[in-house]
């Protein structure tokens, strides 16, 4: 995946998750809110449906006060025969009266008067054929039990409500549910009975079909006129009996179906009368789906735009990064200064002022490195010449003075004992001398890279029985042992240099016999560790070296303490010229110790020395540069690659620093891919290609076909070179394979002068 797709990507994903996130936590939210608000519409409206109920019952009110308000108190009387005449009289009159003003009021069905004693002194009924107002001799129907109770006891102040009740078995349609309306009856403010008058309220049930009047209980309410509901209405709605047990209006759902019910009247029972109606969805999910489907085309269309937002991001971060890294690279590889020039807002430009100020000092330090690395190397080639070369003139006179010195010690020479002791001190001080020279020519001949490795034969147990037997007699007049330790399933023979090997051992075992005072010392001889054969180490009982010391002793003139130099002798140079060797063999130098607990000095090496690891090692520098293009044989004339566009398919920024640097000599047009993905997107944009440089790793496992597929339209004659560790397998592609590493200049600019003078001709 290119740097482009993953900066698209993760903008627009960092865009996009804020905005999925709002949508799923706020749009059910919305939905939710606006169902809620549709239960309440619809609730109200089934409220303003009974409204007029309450209207009608409101001026039902004013009829029962107004009935209260009695012309004369002979209503109230008893049928005495004295009075007889006179009551009937009144009640005449009165009757035509209530014909008058309560003729059209046909849900008024029955009218009582009661005394103080809630006995019943004068009531009226309606004819049901004129709807005339007439006193029928039989008593009426007797009054629920509260009511009488409430006229006896005195205490109906106002007009009150008796609760619905309810007579299925009613003949009389008018009865089946009733309800009714007490006025209290005062003369001179007296308290002298009460009027009761009973309303039919079947119409109202009658009034919607589609309407449920349903008993507490579950049974439908089925009146003459009205649609006959069957069964009950817990078995139909399952789950309404709870609804109902809350007492309160409510909405019950199942699936796509609503119904919103309501306890509209209380019976006698004391339990409430249902009024249940169907909610009308459509309404609802038409807006929820346009809701919905507008909510998705916004999304859609920030989507887009964070799309084309984030592409064009994605592209200009791109562009910036390239310049970026092309620009490090001129810097650090080409050491020249590159000016960055960025102005899309005030942080990139601050930015892009101070790489360029970077860029700049980092080319003149640079510069200024170079010349002091070369004045280092002259001077210390100056150094090692003028060391190499006084130690040869000091050898000339030091051996005059060994020889002339080891003749006096003699005892031949006839010199005084006090005089042959000053010549034998004389001598062994021309030795340590001799000696300081030898190590001296050998660092100077080692950093002036003229010191030559052997690698031969080497077998291991007789080069150490020797080096054991030299030596003993040294370990011997200290007290000390020697002893060769020789592991199972060591290589006899190994290849390396003798001599080097040799000198190493000699440095640790005198090193070994110089700081160890009692015990011994032992040569072991063990495999190595991968990639090393075997592992020489020198193990003494000696005073051990501190951790913080272990790194400086192998410096040159430096001991893991000064004041050992006087103590023990020596000039530090021993170790610092062991590991010199050590590397010259491929190998390398270990140490392991602690303070008073001896120390450990290793030789890794490997089974040969031959090869790169034989090599001198490469003087510190101050940048190591990708050594990748090599030159073989006379100079290649550059070629010319004007207009060009050349792409490097490789994944090693080191690889493809010097690549670039080669073709931007040679003047053509540079695009870089770190796979066959930002391959194909280079080349999309780029249009075409005219030399393809890649590597067969990273293309895939059929590198041919995925680069026929690559440049299909964008380069089909295109010079496809190859870079490999050996030449890959023919396919249907002329591809020129070139060794990786080191890659030969002249090879490949002669591939591409031969393929440009065949594009040449062919365009002729």
């Amino acid at each position: 995946m290119s740097l482009r797709t993953r900066i698209l990507l993760f903008l627009f994903i960092f865009a996009l998750v804020p905005l999925l996130m709002a949508v799923v936590i706020n749009l059910p939210l919305v939905l939710e809110r606006v169902d809620a608000f549709y239960r309440q519409t619809t609730l109200r409206d089934l409220r303003q449906d009974f409204r007029d109920l309450d209207q009608h019952l409101a001026s039902r009110d004013a009829n029962v006060r107004l009935l209260a308000k009695l012309p004369e108190p002979s209503l109230l009387a008893s049928r005495a025969r004295s009075s007889q005449a006179r009551v009937e009289l009144d009640r005449a009159r009165y009757t035509e009266w209530v014909n008058r003003i309560l003729r059209e009021e046909r849900d008024i069905t029955e009218i009582r008067f009661l005394d103080q004693h809630a006995e019943e002194r004068f009531w009226l009924a309606r004819e049901s054929q004129t709807h005339d107002w007439y006193a029928p001799p039989a008593p009426l129907p007797p009054l629920p039990a509260k009511s009488l109770a409430a006229i006896r006891s005195g205490e109906l102040k106002d007009v009150a409500y008796s609760p619905v009740q309810v007579r299925l078995e009613a003949r009389d349609p008018q009865r089946i549910i009733t309800l009714q309306m007490m006025a209290p009856i005062r003369f001179k403010g007296r308290y002298r009975g009460a009027v009761v008058i009973t309303i039919d309220i079947s119409d109202m049930v009658r009034r919607d079909p589609n309407t449920f009047w349903v008993l507490d209980n579950g049974s439908y309410l089925n009146l003459p006129g009205m649609p006959g509901r069957k069964g009950n209405a817990f078995d139909r709605y399952p789950g309404l009996r709870a609804v109902f047990a809350g007492h309160k209006p409510a909405l019950w759902e199942q699936g796509d179906v609503r119904m919103i019910w309501v306890p509209m009247f209380i019976t006698e029972s004391a339990r409430p009368l249902w009024v249940g109606r169907h909610a009308d969805l459509s309404q609802l999910l038409a807006f929820r789906d346009e809701l919905v489907r507008r909510v998705l085309a916004i999304v859609f269309g920030l989507i887009l735009l964070l799309l084309i937002a984030a592409r064009m991001m994605a592209k200009r971060v791109e562009q910036i990064g390239s310049e970026l890294l092309q620009g490090i690279h001129q810097t650090l590889e080409g050491n020249r200064a590159v000016t960055f020039s960025w102005s899309d807002t005030r942080e990139l430009k601050q930015l892009s002022d101070d790489l360029t100020h970077l860029s700049r000092r980092h080319a003149a330090q640079a510069r200024r490195l170079r010349e002091h690395t070369r004045e280092l190397e002259e001077s210390n080639r100056y150094k090692s010449e003028f060391l190499a070369n006084v130690s040869h003139e000091l050898r000339t006179p030091l051996n005059s003075i060994l020889l002339l010195s080891k003749m006096l010690a003699d005892a031949q020479a006839g010199l005084p004992p006090e005089q042959r002791e000053q010549a034998r001190v004389i001598h062994k001080a021309g030795n340590d001398l001799k000696a300081l020279i030898d190590n001296i020519l050998d660092l100077s001949k080692i950093e002036a890279g003229r010191f030559d490795v052997h690698c031969e034969d080497l077998a291991l147990r007789p080069l150490l029985e020797d080096l054991r037997e030299l030596l003993q007699p040294q370990f011997d007049d200290r007290g000390l042992s020697l002893a060769l330790e020789m592991a199972d399933g060591l290589p006899t023979v190994i290849r390396s240099d003798p001599d080097k090997v040799r000198q190493i051992l000699k440095n640790f075992l005198a090193n070994a016999l110089k700081f160890t005072h009692q015990g011994g010392v032992r040569i072991r001889v063990a495999p190595g560790d991968p990639p090393y054969a075997v592992a020489l180490s020198v193990i003494d009982t000696g005073i051990g070296i501190p951790r913080d010391k272990q790194a400086h002793i192998f410096e040159a003139f430096r001991q893991a303490d000064g004041s050992t130099s006087r103590r023990y002798g020596g000039t530090g140079l021993g170790l610092t010229i062991s590991r010199q060797l050590a590397r010259l063999l491929g190998g390398e130098i270990r140490l392991h110790s602690e303070p008073g607990q001896g120390a450990t000095f290793s030789l890794l090496l490997p089974l040969s020395c031959e090869g790169d690891a034989g090599a001198p090692p490469t003087p510190p520098a101050v940048r190591e540069q990708p050594e990748v293009v090599a030159a073989t044989g006379s100079e290649q004339p550059a070629p010319n690659l004007r207009g060009r566009r050349v792409m490097l398919l490789e994944s090693d920024v080191r690889t493809q620093l010097a690549l670039s640097q080669l073709f931007k000599q040679w003047q053509g047009q540079l695009l870089l891919a770190c796979d066959p993905d930002e391959a194909r997107e280079t080349l999309d944009e780029a249009g075409g290609v005219d030399i393809l440089v890649f590597d067969p790793q990273i293309v895939g496992e059929r590198p041919c076909a995925t680069i026929r597929q690559m440049l299909a339209g964008r380069g089909d004659q295109a010079l496809l070179l190859g870079l490999s560790e050996a030449p890959e397998a023919a396919c249907d592609l002329p591809v020129r394979w070139l060794r990786r590493a080191p890659l030969d200049r002249e090879a490949l600019a002669r591939a591409v002068g031969e393929w440009l003078t065949n594009a040449d001709q062919e365009s002729e």
